[in-house]
């Protein structure tokens, strides 16, 4: 006696057969699981790179010590910290003696990116050249890069975020102005909170945020950064720029 067939018009036969995999597909599918949660397992280990500074070039540095000490930048009242200036720079446009030494940097960091071209701190020290002789559009593109190669390079996001919130004020179209101005406060937002830069990115982005006209948004970093910082120049300023607006 032959066993019964299944009968084409079951449901539940048809679904049956559905269920039926072959071993080969299920092999790989279970490979390919396992190899996503060692992915994300790797992924979560890895410490991300924090670059700071710049190359240990001879030369470079060099260029960085006769900079540094005359160097300044018109951010339009933001604060900005560039390892190839020295630091935390001053908020005033740069005189002669400072646009000639950024000059003669140049092509120094210049070789030293062609010969290292996937070191970030290289394309961060370009950028930081640029915003000294006031091309903001160089300097972002440059620091943006920097940030494509180590996206938690908080100098390079905050470089970016002042090159193209300075590029936004000295934009005539308002609508240029305000995407601008947008993209800079998605770069100040990017740096990690245990960074060295990170209260200087917090400022600039309460200031950036009500020059945007977001005063809402721009009170609450404010006040988070005044949480950080209650005291000093800097507090002081958001306090009567910002808060009390």
């Amino acid at each position: 006696m032959s066993a019964p067939q299944p009968n084409p018009a079951d449901p539940t036969a048809e679904i049956e057969r559905h269920l039926k995999w072959r071993l080969l597909p299920s092999v790989v599918f279970i490979v390919i699981l396992g190899a996503l949660a060692l992915t994300g397992f790797v992924s979560l280990r890895m410490r991300p790179r924090h670059p700071n500074g710049i190359p240990s070039d001879p030369r470079a540095m060099a260029a960085m010590q006769a900079l540094a000490p005359v160097a300044s930048v018109a951010t339009g009242g933001l604060r900005l910290r560039a390892a190839m200036l020295g630091g935390e720079v001053a908020d005033r446009a740069p005189d002669a003696q400072a646009i000639a030494a950024a000059a003669a940097a140049r092509p120094v960091i210049t070789s030293l990116h062609h010969r290292h071209m996937s070191e970030p701190r290289a394309l961060a020290a370009l950028g930081a050249l640029e915003l000294v002789t006031h091309e903001h559009a160089k300097a972002a593109q440059h620091f943006r890069r920097a940030c494509e190669a180590a996206p938690h390079y908080a100098e390079a996001r905050l470089g970016a975020g002042v090159a193209l919130a300075v590029e936004a004020s000295l934009t005539p179209e308002p609508w240029q102005s305000r995407a601008l101005r947008l993209q800079a406060i998605a770069e100040f937002a990017m740096v990690d909170s245990t960074d060295e830069g990170y209260l200087a990115a917090l400022y600039d982005r309460a200031c950036v945020l009500r020059d945007a006209g977001r005063d809402v948004e721009a009170r609450f970093y404010a006040q988070r950064y005044l949480m950080r910082e209650p005291q000093g120049p800097w507090a002081q300023r958001l306090q009567h720029d910002v808060v009390a607006r």
